[in-house]
């Protein structure tokens, strides 16, 4: 009887490891990823074939631009099937070049619409991935979000940020939020790319807030990922992700202790964490510690420097001005 008894102790000890699965997540700001086609509803004049670009009107709208390296880019830079296949190309290898034949889910930012993800699944389908989401926002630009996944993606669904009214939103995107099934636990994913550095920080604040109010509103695990467009600077000042403390943990205060940053900023001569991972706390989710990373490879990567190797249109080499995101997510 004490024999049978030491057994079932042992049983309920070790059962809880052998149930425990992880996954693998991956977020990563693409940094324009457009076709070649001129849609009239999105600001897509820089990312098109030099054949379209011809027109006066074409050439008037580049003029109405303020900073000098986009109205360049909107003049002169050849956005052809070749260049965009490139970009899509280079942007696969680095996806596929992490663990074993990717991540398990990715999620990413700056993607014009579901006809260029289409074209980048097709290139990552080969290596396991099964489904990709996307759907279009109201953002001026059309840089969308949108999920790859090696398991199937159900009820996505946008959250637009109800900002303080004095606040300029022509180019702020919604939260996207996918439910995905990873051994039978629906998880909530949410991928944001919150506003730039153009605008007050406080409009990053509320859309944290907006997150805080998302996760109050049910039970699931939930992991939101993305370009939080978050300085290390404003979150020193304004204890940003130390208010998330009570929802969720956050990949680079959890770990990657060594790891400088996932963008490089020029004029400040900074590093900071744009992009990051956050795990749900308390419901059955949790980071696997060591697994945390800036993923950085020689392909992404400049040499020199060691900063993200930015895609050029010109010698279609680099990748984006953002390093992803990694980390494995243990099932509890």
């Amino acid at each position: 009887m004490k024999k049978q008894a030491h057994i079932f102790l042992l049983i309920l000890l070790i059962s809880p490891i052998l149930l425990a699965k992880d996954f693998s997540v991956m977020s990563i700001n693409a940094q324009n990823l457009f076709d070649t086609i001129d849609d009239p509803k999105k600001d897509d004049k820089a990312f098109l074939p030099k054949e379209l670009k011809q027109s006066q009107r074409h050439k008037n709208e580049c003029n109405n631009i303020s900073v000098k390296r986009w109205r360049m880019e909107c003049f002169f830079q050849d956005w052809n099937e070749e260049t965009k296949n490139a970009k899509l190309n280079n942007l696969a290898r680095v996806i596929i070049s992490y663990g074993s034949n990717g991540a398990d889910i990715v999620g990413l930012q700056e993607i014009e619409n579901i006809n260029i993800l289409n074209q980048l699944f097709q290139l990552l389908k080969p290596y396991g991935y099964k489904d990709f989401q996307l759907l279009e926002s109201n953002d001026k630009r059309g840089v969308d979000t949108a999920f790859i996944s090696k398991y199937k993606i159900k009820n996505p669904k946008l959250h637009y940020v109800q900002f303080s009214p004095n606040f300029e939103t022509i180019d702020t995107r919604p939260i996207f939020e996918v439910d995905i099934e990873v051994n039978n636990k629906v998880i909530k994913f949410y991928n944001v790319h919150f506003p730039s550095n153009f605008h007050p920080v406080q409009m990053r604040i509320e859309s944290f807030d907006k997150l805080k109010d998302l996760i109050n509103s049910h039970d699931y695990p939930a992991i939101a990922l993305g370009d939080f467009n978050l300085t290390n600077k404003d979150d020193k000042k304004f204890n940003v992700y130390k208010g998330q403390e009570d929802y969720w943990y956050v990949a680079h205060r959890e770990g990657c202790y060594s790891c400088n940053g996932t963008y490089y900023y020029g004029r400040g001569n900074s590093w900071d964490f744009l992009d990051t991972i956050m795990v749900s706390k308390g419901r059955g989710v949790s980071f696997d510690i060591k697994t945390i990373n800036v993923y950085k490879i020689e392909f992404n990567t400049y040499k020199d420097t060691g900063k993200p190797f930015w895609f050029s249109p010109e010698k279609n080499e680099g990748v984006s001005d953002h390093f992803p995101m990694v980390a494995k997510i243990i099932i509890n």
